[in-house]
């Protein structure tokens, strides 16, 4: 089976080169213990800092690495394009979602690649399940919004049953994901996680969450903002409207049923 891991980035310099060292290494290790055929896709919206010309550097030393740059800069833009071109270009059968700066911990990914030998199409590396974590040292304002931000998507978008809505390390079946329409999504921001989820579920998508211990960033700065949560929030109330619109269309389809 093919995956294909999609890293957006946005000046990474600091940690792309090391990371993709790090992930090859894993490969190797999966490709001999599993059917798993590995591959990474890097979608640089463009960075200053010459996170794309470190690629193109281990692109020279390995077939594995693939480079698309993408001019619409968002994190849902950059999945967006990154999951179209994988799609149309390396034939995956599942692709995987990973922060580049070493917040996800590689070694975790042979644990989120398991499941989907059990039948499951969307695996979510949790923080929020038994066993997974947030840092410590993160400030009170990124925990309430980490954790709100999961309780305001599971209870206002209707996703109850998953735990963590917004993790950003998460692998996906592609034969649901080509049922979804990736230009209706409206998700430029981190709100792609919550809207792809809830795309996947009604598409009969089988959900899986492995706990994981999420790992601050050493290098870089972190891209969410305020303009990020105020997506987050509109989207969450626009997925919450859909599921009501879907509920009354069925109840309405039933009431015009004729009588026996």
């Amino acid at each position: 089976m093919n995956v294909v891991l999609v890293l957006p980035t946005y000046n990474e310099a600091e940690n792309i080169g090391k990371f993709i060292d790090v992930l090859l290494e894993k490969f190797q290790i999966i490709e001999q213990e599993t059917d798993f055929t590995m591959s990474i896709l890097v979608v640089d919206d463009f960075s200053p800092d010459g996170t794309a010309d470190i690629v193109r550097s281990k692109q020279e030393k390995s077939d594995k690495i693939n480079l698309l740059m993408n001019n619409q800069r968002g994190l849902g833009k950059a999945y967006i394009a990154g999951f179209k071109y994988a799609i149309e270009n390396l034939n995956p059968d599942f692709l995987v979602e990973m922060d580049s700066d070493f917040s996800h911990n590689p070694d975790d990914l042979i644990r989120l690649l398991e499941p989907v030998n059990k039948g499951y199409d969307f695996v979510i590396g949790s923080r929020y399940v038994e066993g997974g974590s947030i840092p410590d040292n993160w400030s009170l304002f990124r925990k309430l919004n980490s954790k709100y931000g999961n309780v305001f998507a599971r209870h206002i978008a209707g996703i109850s049953h998953v735990k963590d809505c917004t993790s950003g390390f998460r692998v996906l079946r592609v034969s649901i994901l080509n049922k979804i329409d990736f230009n209706n999504l409206n998700a430029n921001g981190y709100s792609f996680q919550m809207n792809i989820l809830y795309e996947m579920v009604m598409n009969g998508a089988r959900v899986f969450e492995v706990p994981i211990h999420f790992i601050d960033r050493e290098f870089g700065e972190s891209k969410l903002g305020l303009k990020d949560i105020i997506e987050f929030m509109k989207n969450s109330f626009g997925i919450r409207f859909d599921i009501t619109k879907r509920q009354l269309k069925s109840i309405f389809s039933f009431l015009r049923r004729p009588l026996k």
